[in-house]
């Protein structure tokens, strides 16, 4: 009667067996071994975490003029500008079309139109009194606004609040470098100004690393977007006049960006910069921004659109 063999996991993880019949378990082990070696069989899992950050651009301003009910800030343009060579106009997440915000109040309020209303007109160089009060909304001449009574002599005029200059302010922040460019169209003249065309409004452009206060505070963030570019093309501060007749046509690029405007760790507004748009009537055979009143009455007005391109 033969001793069955008995088989046990030792410490070192092997197999081993006691008793009778050692060899043929030998054996038997060490073919299975060899066949192990022969087939292999493998069971991976694989995970691959994977992270891209996009190249986008954020315009932020408002969704529509004060009159419209439009409110502020609002994003409406969201842009990616991956795989695009350079002077591609860059595609737009948000199926909209926003407006700029009003400059002078240095806050995020949607800018009014014009369309209800006349220029604000300051009275200058009187003999006395003539002191204007602008209540809001700025920029238009309606019943809210009042004047004080003045003295004329021969040098008392009334002028264009502040030369005429109408401006505006749009929002950019990006995680890289962008260009801007401008088209102007459906110009609009009437009344005693229905001979004016795009010429008669000169143009101006600039742009704010930082600004405002409190809660309307931008840039905090920021860098200078222009570094390693050409910044502003057009409508330099003391650059000649430049008019919208230059933004007729096929749109025209008036910045040229070098690099991203986030800087450091922050929020949207905190890595924004703000783009300034003016505008000044130039009257048939006036020097200067003033209005004067033998130009008579009448309206102009054109649509400036804004769009982000590829560097």
């Amino acid at each position: 009667m033969k001793t069955p063999s008995k088989t046990k996991l030792n410490n070192a993880g092997k197999f081993g067996t006691t008793g009778r019949g050692f060899a043929r378990a030998a054996l038997s082990a060490l073919v299975g071994v060899g066949g192990f070696l022969s087939t292999p069989a493998f069971a991976d899992v694989l995970d691959r975490p994977f992270f891209r950050a996009n190249s986008l651009v954020i315009v932020f301003g408002a969704s529509d003029f004060a009159e419209n009910g439009g409110e502020a800030p609002v994003v409406f343009d969201f842009v990616t500008l991956d795989n695009l060579s350079s002077g591609t106009e860059g595609n737009d997440l948000i199926a909209a079309d926003g407006r700029s915000v009003n400059y002078n109040t240095q806050r995020y309020n949607p800018i009014q139109s014009g369309e209800s209303s006349g220029w604000e007109l300051q009275v200058n160089n009187a003999a006395f009194g003539g002191d204007f009060n602008s209540a809001t909304p700025h920029q238009t001449l309606d019943e809210n606004d009042s004047y004080t009574a003045f003295g004329l002599d021969d040098s008392t005029d009334m002028d264009l609040l502040g030369g005429g200059a109408r401006a505006s302010r749009f929002f950019v922040a990006s995680n890289t470098a962008f260009d801007i460019y401008a088209k102007a169209d459906n110009f609009e003249a009437t009344g005693d100004f229905s001979g004016l065309d795009y010429s008669n409004i000169r143009y101006r452009f600039r742009y704010q690393v930082s600004g405002g206060s409190g809660a309307n505070r931008w840039g905090q963030s920021a860098q200078d977007p222009a570094v390693g570019g050409s910044g502003v093309l057009l409508g330099q501060l003391l650059a000649p006049i430049s008019t919208l007749a230059l933004l007729q046509g096929a749109p025209f690029k008036v910045f040229d960006g070098g690099r991203r405007t986030a800087r450091t760790q922050g929020s949207i507004m905190q890595h924004a910069v703000s783009f300034q748009s003016r505008y000044n009537l130039l009257g048939a055979g006036i020097t200067g921004n003033n209005y004067d009143f033998s130009m008579g009455t009448g309206s102009v007005s054109a649509e400036i659109t804004y769009t982000i391109y590829t560097p």
